[in-house]
């Protein structure tokens, strides 16, 4: 049997067929469209597949996508980071292809699929698994049950508020959040308000000086190459909001693992394990969980969309069925 694995991501949308042992047969990685309305998104996933399937069948579609989300209408109603804010998933994929559909946060599916039933989490029942890229995003298992919520978004841990008094204002309109804070998309903006009542004999901070924009790769590679600004605010900073981060995940979810994928973790990781344990007890509450990096790399995603409907949670079922409304036939 051949699935579909959909990773949707603020930047990227990968695509894979996957086997039901959990095997990527073939992928393929396509740029977020930069306009459109709120069909395109669905338009460049109904054309991937069709290009990977090459006529073939296949036997049901799993979608992780970022978030938040509307799980009821299988819709993302307003996405922080992507280019466009609202676009469908479901209604036109299941029409377009007739077999079953499960949708899911893009970390939700990492969890259950990359690291729960394929991964390093295999048989370990309190499992989270952490996304730091764009955004921060996770997927948690408490008991062996996949939180869910009302809604789909019982892990926006990225909403998290980190310090109440930061005036930097996160993209899905709040303040203080552990995303504006510590994500890829934000650290441009994060280290501006950093060098605020500062001085440092650094290159980069005289270019933030004469207003030019820094990236995020660069201030990273800045860091390798002994930057004083790089060193003091990754050091000192990020890798403090990071520790308090995953010290807040730990304190609510006690999870026996977390398990960090994204570009922004897996660029870094014996920075990002270096800095996390150094702050780490500073914040934490309970014992800590056992913290390693995904195996998958890039096919987190799609390895773990095509496991929502591989093996479909228990705490999903109930939106799988609604979406039969979508379809004038049922499958």
């Amino acid at each position: 049997m051949v699935y579909v694995g959909v990773d949707v991501g603020a930047t990227y949308i990968r695509i894979g067929l996957v086997n039901e042992d959990g095997q990527v047969i073939n992928k393929v990685k396509t740029r977020q469209p930069a306009s459109g309305d709120e069909n395109t998104v669905a338009n460049v996933i109904i054309k991937s597949i069709r290009d990977l399937a090459g006529g073939g069948g296949i036997d049901g579609i799993g979608i992780g996508s970022i978030g938040p989300l509307d799980l009821r209408e299988g819709i993302v109603p307003w996405a922080p980071n992507a280019p466009i804010k609202r676009f469908k998933l479901v209604e036109p994929i299941i029409k377009e292809f007739k077999v079953p559909v499960v949708l899911g946060n893009d970390a939700m599916a990492a969890v259950w699929g990359g690291e729960y039933l394929f991964g390093i989490g295999k048989g370990v029942n309190n499992l989270v698994y952490i996304t730091l890229s764009t955004g921060i995003g996770a997927g948690v298992i408490v008991d062996g049950h996949l939180l869910v919520g009302k809604d789909g978004n019982a892990h926006e841990i990225g909403h998290m508020v980190i310090d109440v008094n930061s005036e930097i204002q996160c993209g899905c309109g709040g303040y203080g959040h552990w995303e504006a804070l510590g994500s890829g998309a934000n650290i441009p903006r994060v280290i501006k308000e950093f060098i605020k009542g500062r001085s440092y004999r650094s290159r980069l901070y005289e270019r933030l000086v004469k207003g030019e924009y820094v990236s995020t790769e660069e201030v990273f590679q800045a860091y390798y190459e002994g930057d004083e600004l790089a060193t003091d605010f990754i050091d000192n900073y990020l890798m403090k909001v990071h520790a308090a981060g995953l010290a807040s995940v730990m304190n609510a979810y006690d999870p026996e693992l977390i398990v960090l994928g994204g570009s922004m973790a897996l660029n870094n990781m014996d920075l990002f394990r270096r800095g996390i344990e150094k702050y780490l007890k500073k914040y934490l509450a309970v014992k800590p969980a056992r913290i390693e990096f995904t195996r998958f790399g890039d096919d987190i995603g799609i390895l773990g969309a095509a496991a929502l409907v591989i093996k479909v949670p228990e705490s999903l079922r109930t939106y799988v069925e609604q979406y039969r409304k979508f379809l004038e036939l049922s499958y």
